[in-house]
């Protein structure tokens, strides 16, 4: 089973128009150096974990009003454990589920899927092909990135793709690639960078962008997908 290392017990934000609970899972295939979840990434033994029995627990205590479950990190989809720990909540009480995924694993995000175990994905892209080992810090196969868009692309499940717009990372001319890479898609989300607190404190020094700068990438982004949206500005 995933290492559950906190909760939220409502959110309003977490999964679209829904409340939900958040679960955090530890660890994470990335290390992406302005991770705003820092003390998710690595996997640590020596730090407590929040068992399944208390979790389901803190879920049965809000059944009266929430309407799903969020599954964040971390990266959810490190490994095959996934599969059973979606399925025991599942079975407790049938809420929809929605993944928060960086879509490395594609093969597991097809199954979980094909599954029926996934309600709702979100699906960072990190910026274009050409920088993404240095958003995810570390080398990557973009053939697992560009998989995964098309796994849900081709989906029958609700969907958003999502950038945090990083400057050093996330220029227009990324977006634009972005937007080439997800032509077609409903859903898109552009989110602020902060940098209070990031996994590399040279990111502690990077400004974010002005909301204009950010509302120019939402305008790119439109000329490939649906529906764009800006939070946390």
């Amino acid at each position: 089973m995933p290492r559950v290392k906190g909760i939220q017990g409502v959110s309003l934000l977490d999964y679209p128009d829904k409340i939900c609970t958040t679960l955090f899972l530890e660890g994470c295939n990335f290390r992406c150096p302005f991770c705003h979840n820092p003390e998710l990434v690595e996997i640590n033994d020596a730090t407590e974990e929040i068992i399944f029995a208390d979790v389901l627990k803190k879920i049965e205590g809000r059944k009266n009003f929430i309407e799903g479950i969020c599954i964040t990190g971390g990266e959810p989809l490190l490994n095959d454990g996934i599969i059973d720990f979606v399925k025991e909540l599942k079975k407790d009480r049938g809420l929809p589920i929605k993944i928060d995924t960086n879509g490395y694993n594609p093969a597991l995000l097809k199954r979980m899927i094909e599954d029926g175990l996934m309600d709702f994905v979100a699906m960072d892209i990190k910026t274009s092909m050409k920088k993404y080992y240095i958003a995810a810090g570390t080398g990557i196969n973009e053939d697992f990135i560009k998989e995964s868009i098309e796994i849900i692309l081709n989906s029958s499940i609700p969907y958003e793709f999502r950038t945090t717009v990083v400057p050093e990372v996330v220029s227009s001319d990324d977006i634009r690639e972005i937007g080439s890479l997800v032509n077609g898609a409903k859903k898109y989300a552009l989110q602020q960078f902060r940098n209070e607190k990031v996994l590399s404190s040279d990111f502690n020094k990077v400004t974010p962008y002005r909301p204009e700068e950010i509302k120019k990438f939402k305008d790119i982004l439109l000329q490939f997908v649906e529906i764009v949206e800006i939070r946390g500005i």
